[in-house]
């Protein structure tokens, strides 16, 4: 059995900052940003349903040594230290890069799929770990990264922005890193991985298996128990697990009835008519139009608590194929949409949404290897070690969203009499969908429905 003994490691010279306490990720565990300690569990992680998380692990190319100077590529230790506070239009250029990184990334993903598959994935988590690697990166990789995640090039107020961008009562982000005993990370690095991303450090074992067991326990954990297991194996050579994990979960401002959820048609294009549990009703407030470049309708505001909507993007007719709107939707297109969606009042509608629930899972080194070739080959990683070279060596995100008659978590045929001046819309046909933060600007998680019943 392996040795459940906690160890501490030696303390870390202290940030100047105090690092906050937020009330809603007291499940977390209080941070501190002087001492990351140990923390394991033997005990089986349990159910699994609802969140995204990736991770992205390192590996040591050579046996750990002892050397004693940094090297030359490592001169400029902490470029992120000139921002002090960032500013509203840095909180507002980091939404855009984050939704013009959902848009690459989701075309990336579904070029791999099978046409008829669904898929979820929340850009967010994807950007907050890879964000959370950009901290150490230095050199070519650090504009390769920047250029993956769409930041300006020395965008330095990137991890305070993140920082504040993620705070929202519907969703708790947390992060972590796992690495060896014998890897000799900086305090800099530990610390503003602390400060900015309220990482708590937590150290590897000489046990693989108890590492897994650890680090799927963390993610159990962080996502309430809605996903049980992220990594299958873990190589005995890795060094280091960056974590990040999203959990998500908001009620529909106007909930469904589940007593007005029955079974209705879906088409398919090129398949048969499957039935599937419908959430209906006959004056739910939301706004729709139809865009004629897109030739699509989309609804925005089935309104979400914690000023969260539900964005639907749906072709206009029952024979067109949902490939040639995403073929249609770029990054421009996408703004546009969102754009005039903030400016579409709301009105009483007959609306019939299909329940679901999705979970996917994602080769992250090979999809942002599309995105950015490259991006992993020859990795500058100094700023978390100054004395061993690093590169990633895999990375993973899993996403699960439900959605049902109280709303949206992420780790619902009816006779209904309608007035003259009702409204349709019926989502009876597959479907893009984007959980979208209304303040702030960007996409929480992003997918499609091909079949709301797998």
């Amino acid at each position: 059995m392996a040795n459940t003994t906690e160890k501490k490691e030696e303390p870390i010279s202290a940030d100047s900052h105090e690092l906050e306490r937020v009330s809603e990720r007291d499940h977390l565990g209080s941070l501190n940003a002087t001492e990351p300690t140990t923390v394991f569990s033997t005990t089986e992680p349990t159910t699994a349903a609802t969140t995204a998380e990736p991770t992205i692990v390192f590996s040591t190319t050579e046996p750990t040594t002892a050397a004693t100077t940094a090297p030359q590529r490592c001169q400029h230790s902490d470029p992120w230290a000139t921002c002090a506070n960032p500013s509203s239009e840095d909180k507002a250029k980091l939404a855009e890069a984050l939704t013009e990184f959902a848009l690459r990334f989701y075309k990336t993903v579904i070029s791999s799929e099978r046409d008829d598959s669904n898929v979820v994935f929340s850009p967010l988590s994807v950007a907050v770990a890879l964000s959370h690697l950009l901290l150490g990166a230095r050199d070519e990789t650090k504009r390769d990264l920047e250029m993956l995640l769409s930041y300006p090039e020395d965008f330095t107020c990137v991890h305070a922005a993140m920082k504040l961008l993620v705070k929202s009562e519907a969703l708790i982000s947390a992060s972590t890193i796992f690495f060896h005993k014998d890897l000799n990370v900086t305090n800099v690095f530990l610390n503003q991985s602390q400060w900015f991303y309220n990482s708590r450090p937590m150290q590897l074992s000489s046990n693989n298996t108890y590492n897994l067991q650890s680090i799927n326990k963390w993610v159990s954990d962080q996502t309430k128990d809605k996903i049980k297991r992220l990594l299958d194996d873990l190589s005995p050579d890795v060094q280091m697990v960056l974590l990040n994990a999203v959990y998500f979960h908001s009620k529909w401002k106007t909930p469904f009835k589940v007593k007005n959820t029955l079974k209705e048609e879906f088409y398919r294009p090129g398949l048969g008519p499957i039935k599937v549990p419908m959430m209906t009703s006959k004056k739910y407030p939301l706004a729709s139009f139809t865009d004629r470049n897109l030739q699509v309708k989309v609804v925005l505001r089935l309104q979400l608590s914690h000023d969260m909507s539900l964005v639907v993007i749906m072709p206009q007719n029952a024979v067109q194929n949902l490939l040639e709107v995403e073929k249609r939707l770029d990054v421009e297109v996408f703004k546009a949409v969102m754009g005039r969606l903030e400016t579409t009042p709301l009105k009483p509608t007959v609306v019939c949404l299909p329940k679901f629930k999705v979970d996917s899972t994602q080769d992250l080194m090979a999809i942002l290897g599309e995105m950015k070739y490259g991006v992993f080959f020859n990795t500058n990683l100094c700023g978390i070690s100054e004395k061993e070279e690093l590169e990633v060596s895999g990375a993973r995100h899993r996403a699960v969203l439900e959605l049902n008659e109280e709303g949206v978590e992420a780790a619902a045929a009816t006779a209904i009499s309608v007035a003259r001046t009702a409204w349709f819309f019926e989502v009876q046909r597959p479907f893009l969908f984007v959980l979208w933060n209304n303040n702030a600007k960007f996409p929480v998680f992003m997918g499609r429905i091909n079949d709301p019943t797998a």
